[in-house]
């Protein structure tokens, strides 16, 4: 069916096309003679006409134009165009001087007849264009329609502005372009003026009566798009940006799929320069292994990794939904890029598994993602907080160990240095874990850990608990007005962790430069102000103080270690200045024999022992 209408469609275009030959070689001749051809001259047009017309044809056929889609036409296509009909006019006054007129048709008519031809068949395609993008209710319903401001006139802007202006079922009229480039102000793009500066917003938007301004500069600074969002929400309009340069080029998306401002564009950082030639070098067609791979962290890092060209990944995790979402949401990556992914649901704690995996997949690089993580839940339950976190990690550190892994990559947590909860304490021992793991007689694995804050987004993270308790009406729960956490992206958290692997030479603790951290209570306004809502009149913030474990700021670097430069400024190097005292075969007698009362108190009390800067929440009496 598609075919014979792609057939029909070709003839019916061939016919037009011959139409418009014959037409304007006619009145080419017309034109030339002031509508009064000699005899001898309209012979010789009857005789030229039928050559001329198919060489014409021939070219247009030859340039694509029977293959174009109507509704396209930009100025690449009216290039080909005009380039067919040079051909054909340029073959003509050749013929011309060649044969001295005789045969021929008159310069003049050569000329005319490639101005209409041009100028017809051009006509059409836009004339088709305009009524394939909007017709003619939608030229008359124009209150439909919304005025938008669009913030950015370069080339993504540019290219917003003509989707929005050709495709009507978008719902969106451009009227304006603000723009901080002053060689562009009050000049045109796509007929629409650049009215202003960002600072200039509130006024511009007032001036041409816009309802919504779209963000188009997605390789500015976050400060600059932070600042035109805050000045578009002041001025009362909906914010949208385009999706990110990266998704834009690599075809994930398109420029007009707009989607609202989120908490990640304006609390994330500039772009980060990863060194891909050096991941690459540590991944390519080596055997990777992930734990936690279902977790937000570590199906970033699947997914991040399969970029590099592994010879196989496998994944592990408890959660067998988990395991099952992140094989369909890397199945065709992994296919197209012709990388094995394999996937196992089982208990990183469980030593005999563990012993068999890796003795059957020899991993070269292993990430170990796999982590109890949320403060709260793991200060009323320490043993299933140590079991997952530190003896799990020591667990797999050692068969890294025996079977001579090449790089073996904690993923570790800012709330591990001076911790005061059970999370945090359990990931420093971990952390001391690896430490002994690297320095081992006969080891030849390198060990390093990678600390890292809050995870825009992730599960338990503020943003998502933020975001439904707006949905809900509130009131948004902030512990204390002047708590603050560091933030990241999960993307530029699992780049960063990938870059920090490259650098290590074993026994480090690398540590991610987060910017400056940032109060809570301020995400929680940004999120009100996003949704479109007011504090204090729509939605409320209660303070509901600070609960067991949780810290009011957290730190980067501990008491203990030395702070070594690296080759990338977004990645610090600690180097512990001495071993823990005791070992880590001591520690595992001394929380097994703790944990066996099942005391929370008791198996805190336990870790303090060997953790001193940990502060628990409650101590037994008498600590």
């Amino acid at each position: 069916m598609i075919k014979t209408f792609l057939n029909i469609r070709a003839v019916v275009l061939f016919a037009l096309y011959a139409v418009i030959a014959v037409a304007s070689y006619y009145v080419a001749y017309e034109v030339r003679f002031d509508f009064n051809v000699p005899e001898n001259h309209g012979l010789d047009r009857a005789n030229t006409l039928w050559w001329v017309v198919v060489l014409k044809l021939m070219l247009l056929i030859g340039f694509g134009q029977l293959s174009s889609i109507l509704s396209y036409f930009r100025l690449p296509d009216a290039l080909r165009l005009g380039t067919a009909l040079t051909v054909v006019a340029g073959i003509l006054l050749s013929m011309w001087y060649v044969y001295g007129g005789d045969g021929v048709p008159p310069r003049a008519v050569i000329l005319v007849d490639f101005l209409l031809s041009f100028l017809a068949i051009g006509g059409f395609r836009v004339v088709m264009r305009v009524k394939s993008s909007r017709g003619l209710a939608d030229w008359l319903a124009v209150d439909q329609l919304e005025n938008v401001l669009i913030v950015g006139a370069g080339e993504v802007g540019a290219s917003l502005c003509s989707d929005l202006m050709h495709k009507s079922g978008l719902g969106m009229r451009p009227v304006a372009f603000i723009d901080d480039d002053k060689r562009k102000l009050g000049r045109y793009v796509h007929g629409v003026r650049v009215a202003g500066t960002v600072d200039d917003l509130p006024i511009v938007a007032k001036r041409y009566a816009a309802a919504k301004a779209v963000i188009a500069f997605p390789s500015a600074s976050v400060r600059r798009v932070k600042a035109a969002a805050k000045l578009a929400q002041e001025a009362g309009l909906k914010v949208e940006i385009v999706p990110a340069l990266t998704d834009i080029v690599s075809g994930r998306a398109k420029i007009s799929q707009l989607r609202p401002i989120e908490l990640q564009d304006l609390l994330g950082r500039d772009s980060v320069d990863l060194h891909s030639d050096s991941i690459r070098s540590m991944l390519e067609g080596k055997r990777v292994l992930v734990t936690g791979a279902g977790g937000s962290i570590g199906s970033e890092l699947v997914r991040q990794i399969i970029g590099y060209g592994p010879a196989s990944v496998h994944c592990v995790d408890q959660a067998e939904i988990a395991v099952f979402n992140l094989q369909q949401s890397v199945a065709e990556s992994a296919s197209v890029a012709g990388i094995e992914v394999g996937y196992s649901v089982l208990d990183v704690h469980v030593d005999a598994l563990i012993r068999d995996l890796f003795d059957r997949y020899q991993p070269q690089v292993v990430f170990h993602a796999a982590a109890h993580k949320h403060v709260n839940l793991m200060e009323s339950q320490p043993v299933e907080a140590l079991r997952n976190n530190f003896f799990a990690t020591a667990g797999l550190a050692k068969e890294a160990s025996r079977v001579g892994t090449e790089r073996f990559i904690l993923i570790s947590s800012d709330k591990a240095i001076n911790p005061t909860s059970v999370m945090g304490a359990t990931k420093r021992l971990a952390e001391l874990s690896l430490l002994e793991a690297n320095a081992a007689n006969d080891n030849k694995t390198k060990f390093m850990s990678v600390r890292f804050g809050n995870v825009l987004g992730s599960s338990g993270s503020v943003v998502p608990i933020f975001r439904r308790q707006i949905a809900a009406g509130g009131p948004i729960t902030v512990t204390d007005p002047e708590v603050t956490r560091f933030f990241m992206t999960v993307e530029e958290a699992v780049g960063l962790v990938l870059e920090s692997a490259t650098q290590g030479v074993g026994g480090e603790i690398f540590v991610l430069n987060m910017g400056e951290s940032i109060k809570i209570v301020d995400v929680a306004r940004q999120m009100i102000a996003l949704s479109g809502l007011r504090e204090g009149v729509d939605i409320d913030i209660e303070f509901v103080g600070l609960r067991p474990g949780e810290k009011l700021y957290e730190e980067v670097q501990h008491l203990s270690e030395e702070l070594r430069p690296t080759e990338h400024q977004r990645v610090l190097r600690f180097v512990a200045s001495s071993q823990s005292a005791r070992s880590v075969s001591e520690m595992k007698v001394l929380l097994n024999k703790a944990m066996e009362t099942h005391d929370a108190a008791e198996i805190k009390q336990a870790i303090h022992q060997l953790i001193p800067e940990y502060t628990p929440s409650v101590l037994p009496r008498g600590s």
